[in-house]
């Protein structure tokens, strides 16, 4: 079974919400921008104990009761000849399917205010066919869509203690005692017995039975006697249970102190209880903001157990947390965003296998970028030591203010550019004007940096260009002469630049913006002479170009704010002007 699609209209803060889903779904965006009321929409349709209060007059789109709240999910069915989830929803819908769609199947809810009872009532319906849905069985407020599905729901302040009191029954079923369980049960109740006779032989009792004896006969001559007898009982073996953490090695028990703690031992109790008992349900986690109380390294030990564990088959996370994205693959981006009202952006990311051996890197890179508002997209880190200090001096707030530069670093720069596009994020992009030699034929370069740019915006790359830099010896045979190639490959540079003129503004047009040359020659075109000063050599460019990284923190450090100011009012570095405009 495959989550497929989930329709929102006229509930809480959501006009309308029409959001891609995967089996695994991570929403994400400003507080209080939806998050909470986009997994209580999933609660409404799937949780029986939410929606037998109804909806409210606040569960309404600006509290517009006469409209229709509608939430619909939509569910793929085309595994269902080896899934058996799939094969347990097909056994309980009965004539819910029709042939004529027999892979998709809908579950909506449809909630109608009565305004004499104030009340909302959520009507649910199945099927696979969307416009000719049956209503659900029901008995009561239990439905046949209870017996399908259970929803868990974590919220971000999950109570170990809770969450054990009310699974202990569950946990410990007197059921499935053992032979040996009985008999140590049967000495539980001798000793009970005895201690109970222990209780009733204290000298501070039998003074009060006496007492309190004496009071009686006062009011009713009687031939009694009154008696104090403690009817303690062990009733429930396991009532009293807590669990507590013990060191191997360590004879102590500690207590489970400690938020962070206890909330990883509360998952581990979801798991095993899913693992356990709802094996005759399908399971869809719902889990809001689990990094509360988690340190950054229990944050991505989390994430592995969400994107990795099978008990984790289905689910929705909400968070803020880059660090419990690092492990994700096949999972459906869902980015909550304002804009008048709120809109929802959802893209199905996935890990193509020529990263799959760099995926925690490349996650962790992405991760962080998916929570800002403008990303700007660099080559690597001499561009983000240039870049950081220029708006350090000019825009120091850039980051509060929702930008973000992200180096790629070894990776393209396409599959970030497409899940930031397709997220709805302002994408920005700065590469350098680079040529390559074809291998083989040393005259034929590759236009790599043009056509890194038009490979983004979806445009037919440009045919390679010729650049001779051979010369013919005293017998006729052919030198290639590199420091002449360093000369024509740069005047190439310059020519294919200028030749492009109008594609350079499409691209531009699309925020993304290719050197001249590259990032060096740009920079000494504005503040050139400075460059010359501060790194004190008659040619900064090549200086620069060796040793990147170590000799761009050397250059920067001499920048004043008036330097980075015409660094980023210039046109050549209008990027930067672009992520904080």
């Amino acid at each position: 079974m495959e989550l497929k699609n989930l329709v929102v209209k006229n509930f809480r803060n959501f006009k309308e919400a029409d959001i891609e889903l995967s089996n695994q779904n991570v929403i994400f965006g400003m507080n209080d921008v939806g998050k909470t009321n986009l997994l209580y929409a999933l609660r409404f349709l799937l949780d029986r104990q939410i929606r037998q209060y109804g909806f409210k007059d606040s569960d309404f789109f600006q509290k517009d009761t006469s409209s229709v709240i509608e939430i619909t999910l939509e569910l793929s069915l085309s595994d269902r000849i080896t899934d058996k989830d799939t094969q347990l929803l097909i056994s309980k819908v009965s004539g819910g399917r029709k042939k004529e769609n027999l892979e998709t199947f809908y579950i909506q809810v449809i909630g109608t205010y009565n305004d004499k009872e104030y009340f909302g009532n959520p009507t649910l319906y199945w099927g696979s066919m969307i416009d000719n849905l049956s209503e659900i069985p029901s008995k009561g407020i239990l439905t046949e869509l209870d017996r399908l599905f259970e929803v868990v729901y974590v919220d971000p302040t999950i109570d170990l203690e809770d969450t054990f009191s009310k699974n202990r029954k569950k946990l410990f079923d007197q059921r499935k005692l053992s032979d040996e369980d009985i008999l140590l049960s049967d000495e539980v109740q001798v000793l009970t017995d005895s201690v109970n006779t222990k209780i009733g032989e204290m000298k501070v009792i039998q003074n009060f039975q006496n007492t309190l004896t004496d009071e009686y006969k006062l009011l009713k001559e009687e031939e009694i006697k009154i008696e104090m007898k403690s009817e303690m009982a062990i009733k429930g073996y396991f009532g009293d249970l807590t669990p507590y953490i013990k060191r191997d090695g360590d004879d102590k028990h500690y207590p489970t102190s400690g938020d962070g703690r206890k909330k990883l031992l509360a998952y581990s109790l979801l798991n095993h209880i899913t693992k356990e008992y709802e094996s005759n349900k399908i399971t869809i986690y719902l889990i809001e903001e689990p990094e509360n109380s988690l340190h950054r390294s229990m944050q991505i030990a989390l994430s592995k157990q969400l994107f990795q564990n099978e008990v984790y088959d289905y689910f929705f996370l909400s968070t803020h947390s880059s660090e419990l994205l690092y492990e994700m693959d096949n999972a459906s981006l869902i980015r909550l965003y304002n804009d008048e009202i709120v809109n929802c952006a959802s893209h199905i990311y996935h890990v193509d296998e020529d990263y799959k051996e760099m995926k925690k890197e490349l996650n962790r890179s992405l991760a962080t970028a998916l929570f800002a508002n403008k990303v700007l997209l660099i080559e690597g880190p001499s561009e983000r030591v240039l870049f950081e200090k220029v708006l350090e001096q000019t825009n120091p707030t850039y980051e509060l203010d929702g930008g973000y530069i992200l180096e790629v670093d070894g990776v393209k720069f396409k599959p970030y550019y497409d899940v930031l596009k397709a997220l709805n994020i302002i994408t920005i992009v700065k590469t350098d004007n680079d040529l390559k030699a074809k291998r083989g034929e040393k005259k034929h370069f590759d236009l790599i940096g043009l056509n890194r740019c038009l490979e983004l915006i979806g445009e037919s790359k440009k045919d390679y260009v010729e650049i001779d830099y051979s010369t013919k010896d005293i017998n006729g045979e052919t030198i290639w002469k590199e420091s002449e190639k360093t000369i024509e490959v740069k005047k190439e540079k310059f020519n294919i630049y200028h030749r492009e003129a109008e594609l350079i503004k499409k691209i531009n047009y699309r925020d993304i913006y290719l050197s001249i040359i590259d990032l060096e020659h740009d920079l000494y075109e504005v503040i050139g002479g400075r460059m010359e000063e501060i790194l004190e050599k008659s040619d900064p460019i090549t200086h620069l170009q060796y040793a990147k990284m170590v000799n761009m923190i050397e250059l920067t450090k001499g920048l004043t704010k008036d330097d980075c100011e015409k660094i980023i009012n210039h046109d050549l570095f209008k990027v930067l002007k672009r992520l904080v405009d």
